[in-house]
């Protein structure tokens, strides 16, 4: 089956001019079009996210061969930042990095169905990385690479290393938490927040009326209504985080922190709803989403599919990543 052309083959790969191994990988990616078109995952999808998938597989495949290109960057980026090449799959003595493998082309099918808001303003997309019709194209592709390993040319380009994911988010390093010590120098509206928790860094008010009266009776704020966060007014469930650094505000979140002094924590709805903390952009300051999984402060949050929990609990920090972008580590 031939539809792919070869513009859409140098568009995806940002260049115009032709290079030798173009068209064998253009041929390649043309030749997983059936297995993707059988596929649950990619049978109704338009015409486009079908080519989108195929294209992949097909820089995958050449990034594979040549060592080089956008797959070689992330999988070293990622090994550089966790100690192993890709997250979600367990490799074995079997997973070498210099060929291809089942696991890397399950990985790349999840990232065709997990998308950041960034595609889609307010939306993002979350997909079981064990999903069994994932696993089952995985090995499909990976049968049809194999077969087709020893005649696959050494391409004279690189892909593009933005293909995969931003290495930049794995660049970016992971800060300590803003711990308080006997040295700190804090700010007046923390030392009031500890002074008052009894030095609990994590203090929880139901509504607004509670967080307004907290700010006017213990920190002393100016009692005027425009001083006292007004935006907040139609949120509830908040949780100060008193830290090092200053006093945060978080707003519909305090359910999902299990903590004794904190009457609002629900084990059902944090395992059904918490994982929203890690996916959407600004619903939890960072600072306080890696302070709860730290200190073991989100024990029942999980994602929405089989084996959600122990793959958030594991893969926070990359999941957190990749679906927060600049809000990861970001104020």
């Amino acid at each position: 089956m031939t539809r792919i052309t070869m513009k859409h083959w140098l568009g995806a790969n940002e260049r115009s001019h032709v290079v030798p191994s173009d068209k064998w990988y253009l041929d390649f990616s043309n030749k997983t079009l059936p297995l993707i078109r059988q596929s649950p995952l990619f049978r109704n999808e338009d015409d486009y996210t079908q080519d989108d998938a195929a294209i992949s597989f097909g820089m995958y495949f050449q990034d594979a061969i040549s060592q080089n290109g956008g797959w070689k960057v992330f999988s070293e980026a990622y090994h550089e930042r966790y100690g192993s090449y890709l997250p979600f799959y367990p490799l074995t003595d079997e997973y070498v990095p210099d060929e291809v493998n089942k696991e890397d082309i399950s990985f790349i099918i999840w990232t065709l169905k997990s998308h950041a808001t960034l595609y889609e303003e307010g939306k993002y997309y979350l997909f079981d990385p064990f999903d069994k019709d994932l696993l089952a194209l995985s090995q499909s592709v990976y049968e049809l690479m194999d077969a087709c390993f020893e005649e696959a040319p050494i391409s004279e380009e690189e892909t593009l290393f933005l293909w995969v994911m931003g290495p930049d988010l794995l660049d970016m390093p992971i800060t300590p938490l803003p711990e308080v010590t006997p040295e700190t120098k804090l700010s007046k509206d923390v030392a009031r927040c500890l002074e008052y928790s009894g030095g609990k860094p994590l203090l929880y008010f139901p509504t607004y009326q509670k967080l307004r009266s907290f700010f006017v009776e213990v920190l002393e704020w100016d009692k005027n209504p425009a001083s006292l966060l007004p935006d907040l007014k139609s949120k509830k469930e908040f949780v100060i985080y008193a830290n090092a650094k200053g006093m945060l505000v978080a707003h519909d979140v305090a359910a999902y922190f299990c903590e004794e002094h904190n009457p609002m924590y629900n084990a059902k709805r944090a395992r059904k709803h918490g994982y929203d903390m890690f996916c959407h952009p600004g619903a939890c300051p960072f600072d306080l989403l890696k302070y709860g999984m730290a200190k073991g402060l989100l024990p029942d949050v999980a994602l929405p599919f089989p084996n959600g929990k122990e793959v958030l609990h594991q893969y926070w920090d990359f999941i957190a990543r990749y679906y927060l972008c600049e809000y990861y580590e970001g104020e």
